[in-house]
């Protein structure tokens, strides 16, 4: 499809990886408000890589999907042009970029960078924002990555008017500008210096400390700044590892790193593979009200939870942990085990089926010796050879 484009449903964009390595996806699109549209609806945009959705930070309950740094919103661009660049590594092949509008939306532009430079990406923008009041500009989604520092140089312009004004959003905390009284959450504003030079070029370097993860940095403008450059210092070098997919699901020979969904499916294919959809469905919401769990008694991730040593047998027993590890998808019927436990994973972490344990965080088989932890008071429902639990 050539672009820029109107789509009105999910429109789909293949692109080959050449080699394993840390790639640059650039989407530029526009969305309109629905008082543009005179409509009762806004237009608002997500992407999906390879599957992959992105969500609210920090996860709240009910999973956001459109209403975050990764989308494109109308009620906050009014028409105007947002970029999203999402790092990540990807293994060599195809791979597809998923654009979901709701209503609809404007596909200005899509790039794919393989990068060579790993450690300290440094992306030279040049770009001036269009003239419009506060809104998300540029995004840069970190996926599975650290980030030591970013670095940024932005112009900013003195108006008696109105000045240009950007605003530095990292993980949904502003980075506040202490020098400034009137504009203390723009960290590039207007200033007294700006008043005598007419504009002002500065650069920053902002300490981050992000552990390995899904991040969002945030670049919001006001009226027309130019972001000339964007660093981003990942510290120590890359290590880049084939990514397990549910394809090819042969573990790497660290289970860290697994993508959540791969992790979640090893689980409920280790522990329910043989069992009916529903019971891998409970297995999955029964791992992920742990994550939510408001005391943060076993995690806070879906990494931190399962891979806790002894927490989930499938994965330390040495009668299945091989299996898990490598799922033998070369038998038909192990292979349906296996996508079946995929789909159940992805429908748990995406909130495309309820939670029909009601809160379950343990569950047992019955062909094992009953926990000491299963007191009958907690006990919530059964399924097929498991039990579950609420404690």
């Amino acid at each position: 499809m050539k672009l820029p484009t109107k789509i009105t449903r999910q429109y789909k964009h293949s692109f080959k990886v050449s080699k394993l390595g840390l790639i640059a996806i650039s989407i530029s699109a526009r969305c309109e408000s629905r008082k543009q549209l005179n409509s009762n609806k806004d237009e608002d945009l997500r992407a999906e890589i390879d599957d992959r959705r992105f969500r609210e930070i920090p996860p709240e309950k009910n999973i956001q999907l459109f209403n975050i740094p990764a989308s494109w919103n109308g009620s906050k661009l009014k028409g105007l042009k947002k970029t999203i660049v999402f790092l990540t590594v990807l293994n060599k092949g195809e791979h597809t970029i998923s654009l979901i509008p709701q209503n609809s939306a404007l596909i200005e532009d899509i790039k794919i960078e393989e990068l060579s430079k790993t450690q300290n990406p440094t992306f030279n923008l040049e770009e001036q924002a269009e003239d419009g009041d506060r809104r998300p500009w540029y995004v840069f989604v970190l996926v599975d990555l650290p980030l030591k520092t970013i670095t940024a140089k932005v112009t900013t312009k003195y108006r008696w008017w109105d000045s240009d004004d950007v605003k530095l959003i990292i993980d949904g905390e502003i980075q506040k500008n202490k020098l400034s009284l009137f504009h203390r959450y723009w960290f590039w504003a207007g200033s007294l210096v700006k008043k005598l030079l007419r504009k002002e070029t500065k650069e920053h370097t902002f300490e981050t400390k992000l552990v390995q993860g899904t991040h969002y940095i945030e670049f919001w403008a006001d009226k027309t700044p130019i972001l000339h450059k964007v660093e981003l210092d990942v510290g120590e070098r890359i290590e880049f590892k084939r990514i397990p997919t549910v394809d090819d699901p042969e573990w790497t020979g660290d289970l860290e790193d697994d993508p959540e969904d791969i992790l979640l499916a090893r689980v409920i294919y280790g522990e329910a593979g043989g069992t009916p959809k529903l019971a891998k469905i409970a297995v999955g919401w029964s791992i992920r009200n742990r994550v939510e769990d408001s005391q943060h008694r076993w995690g806070d991730t879906y990494h931190e939870i399962i891979l806790r040593e002894k927490q989930y047998d499938s994965l330390w027993n040495k009668e299945t942990r091989q299996k898990v590890r490598v799922p033998p998808i070369d038998n038909k019927l192990e292979e349906k085990a296996w996508q079946d436990s995929y789909k159940a994973a992805r429908q748990v972490i995406n909130s495309e089926v309820k939670d029909l344990t009601s809160g379950a965080n343990h569950f047992y088989s019955i062909y094992v010796s009953k926990p000491d932890w299963a007191e009958e008071e907690k006990f919530i429902f059964s399924v097929d050879n498991l039990r579950f639990y609420k404690l």
